[in-house]
């Protein structure tokens, strides 16, 4: 009988030592070349450093470092190490070393030595030993472990996301800057022009009509201005907020000219998309824990073994013992096997989740390459349309100086060139955050950045 349970506890404990399943590799569309992808260069860590603005990569820093979200995920990653190293730990020996003191009198009756009390001492230690035959702490290690590597990536996705969120505000903050100029010029412009006008009107060389026109096209240029104005402090409050900052700080950053990508972006490929997207990192970890559940889950199935030894002094003499320990809970095995299908449905989950972790990565990066050239496109066609609407607009002015043509074609020529620029400047500032929000579905920015401890 023993010998048969030995062999069992062999054979099963070989069994136990096979690896944990890894994750399904993607098909190998997902690693192929992105659609549209001008440059396949690898993408760098530190992406935000393309724009070569030294205040932009203050403020990232500066956010990386202190902002809260950031530090709170680096305590969840702590944690989780910290749960990693003490499931490991369960692996080794459990050491408690015990000692006692306790008065003993003989002889209280003779007048003697021995009337006089005495102490007796103990001391010993008990070690005992899971022998981890079936391979449940083992996994349990391993599970902790994936769990720790899952904090790290969401931690890197945490970092993802405010360095995203402070690039796109300072690019926020740089185009309305951009904008509130370009209105401000526009203003001063139609001012004068308005002025033109207005003396015209009063020496007989047009009508109240055109009078009209010049001051209605004035207000309508300032009527824009507080909407720009407010596009810089909404982008202000949000910087202060990613750096930890309260609102009144937010009043110290400028930025008129926003800063640009002049080179081709680095955009990389597929397979380099899976290997640093944090969020499909840390789907796959979640699945190699859950896979290892499972295995610990079907470890219950057989019996646990446990060694305890203990020895020491007592009352002046050493005693020593070793004692095998055998706990097997057959007895009630719908309690197992329920564990196991728990164990197995989270694990079936955390399949589908890493399945639609690149699945979602692909559509958002080639969403996002897809209308980064579409807005790149239009920002070309502003720019030729501008040049037109500018020529024509110093024609129309200069045959009505002529008299050649009515004046009310002149404000119109002036009003579609003002319109053109804005639309312009406007389309640039959407091609900045298209820009934005392609490196972040890319997953740059955790790979070189220092991480904050």
């Amino acid at each position: 009988m023993k010998r048969a349970l030995v062999m069992t506890l062999m054979l099963a404990g070989c069994m136990a030592k096979s690896p944990p399943p890894a994750a399904p590799s993607p098909p190998p569309a997902a690693t192929a070349p992105f659609v549209g992808a001008a440059n396949a260069a690898p993408l760098p860590g530190e992406w935000w450093q393309l724009y070569g603005d030294a205040a932009l990569n203050e403020h990232v820093a500066r956010a990386l470092a202190v902002n809260r979200d950031v530090r709170l995920a680096v305590a969840n990653l702590d944690a989780a190490r910290a749960n990693s190293r003490l499931a490991g730990a369960t692996r080794s020996p459990d050491v408690v070393l015990e000692s006692g003191a306790s008065p003993t009198t003989r002889g209280a009756n003779q007048p003697s030595t021995t009337g006089v009390p005495k102490s007796s001492y103990e001391l010993g230690a008990e070690a005992v030993w899971e022998a981890d035959l079936f391979g449940r702490l083992r996994n349990q290690s391993s599970a902790a472990s994936a769990d720790a590597e899952a904090a790290a990536a969401a931690r890197d996705g945490v970092r993802l996301a405010v360095a995203a969120d402070v690039v796109g505000a300072w690019l926020d903050l740089c185009w309305a800057g951009e904008l509130t100029r370009v209105a401000k010029r526009q203003i001063a412009t139609q001012r004068a022009l308005a002025e033109t006008v207005s003396r015209q009107v009063k020496v007989g060389e047009v009508s109240p009509l055109e009078l009209a026109q010049a001051r209605q096209l004035l207000g309508r240029l300032e009527a824009g201005l507080p909407t720009f104005e407010a596009d810089a402090q909404r982008a202000r409050y949000l910087l202060a907020n990613l750096e930890g900052l309260p609102p009144a700080e937010a009043e110290k950053f400028q930025c008129e000219h926003p800063p640009s990508l002049e080179a081709v972006l680095p955009v990389g490929d597929g397979a380099g998309l899976l290997a640093r997207r944090p969020d499909i990192r840390e789907a796959e970890r979640r699945l190699a824990a859950a896979g290892a559940r499972v295995k610990v889950a079907k470890a219950e199935m057989y019996p646990r073994v446990t060694l305890g030894a203990s020895g020491g002094l007592i009352r002046g003499s050493l005693d020593a013992f070793i004692t095998p320990l055998i706990s097997w809970s057959f007895i009630n095995p719908a309690r197992i096997k329920a564990r196991i299908a728990l164990a197995e449905a989270n694990q079936e989950g955390a399949l589908a989740q890493y399945d639609a972790a690149w699945l979602r990565a692909l559509r958002e990066v080639e969403t996002a390459l897809a209308e980064t050239d579409a807005e790149r496109r239009a920002n070309q066609s502003f720019a030729a349309a501008l040049v037109d609407a500018q020529t024509a607009a110093r024609r129309a002015e200069a045959r009505d100086r002529l008299g050649d043509a009515n004046p009310l074609v002149a404000l119109d020529a002036r009003r579609t060139a003002y319109e053109t620029e804005l639309l312009g400047t406007l389309a640039g500032r959407r091609l900045a955050q298209r820009q934005v929000f392609l490196f972040r579905s890319l997953g740059g920015g955790w790979e070189d950045a220092a991480a904050p401890r």
